[in-house]
């Protein structure tokens, strides 16, 4: 049973996070594109614009943004997971639930508990995420899959 201690911490991490990761860079994304097409008057620019890549530097904050969100959001949860699976297992008669250590985390060190070391986590997932996207669009415009 310790190998599955903590898999609905990581359980909600990943469905709420890759949620939050995807939809943080299509939101970014659009209001980008949706800012560019503010300028333009006629049908003709607007489709040959929607239909150019965004610049780099916007593709990049788009995908940092989706890193931050996906470790901002759901930071808890990895928090609690993590608290899960570094207790020794046994020797405690206490069934441990990730409901209850929860609990425990914020009777102990409240909501700042639950962000310890959240900034770093958010500042390394930044670039990485951002360079993750920008590869993907860029093979998304050169690879199409239909």
């Amino acid at each position: 049973m310790g190998f599955w201690h903590g898999q609905m911490g990581t359980l909600i991490r990943e469905t709420g996070g890759s949620a939050a990761w995807f939809g943080a860079k299509e939101t970014t994304t659009a209001l980008f594109k949706e800012q560019r097409l503010k300028s333009v008057t006629s049908e003709v620019e607007r489709a040959a614009l929607a239909a150019t890549p965004l610049p780099f530097w916007q593709q990049a904050i788009a995908g940092a943004s989706a890193g931050i969100a996906y470790n901002f959001l759901f930071f808890p949860a990895d928090t609690i997971k993590s608290r899960m699976q570094t207790t020794p297992l046994g020797g405690s008669h206490v069934k441990r639930t990730f409901w209850s250590e929860g609990v425990a985390v914020w009777k102990q060190h409240g909501l700042k508990g639950m962000y310890r070391g959240c900034g770093i986590t958010c500042l390394r997932s930044a670039p990485s995420s951002a360079f993750i996207f920008m590869v993907y669009d860029g093979l998304k415009r050169h690879l199409p899959m239909h």
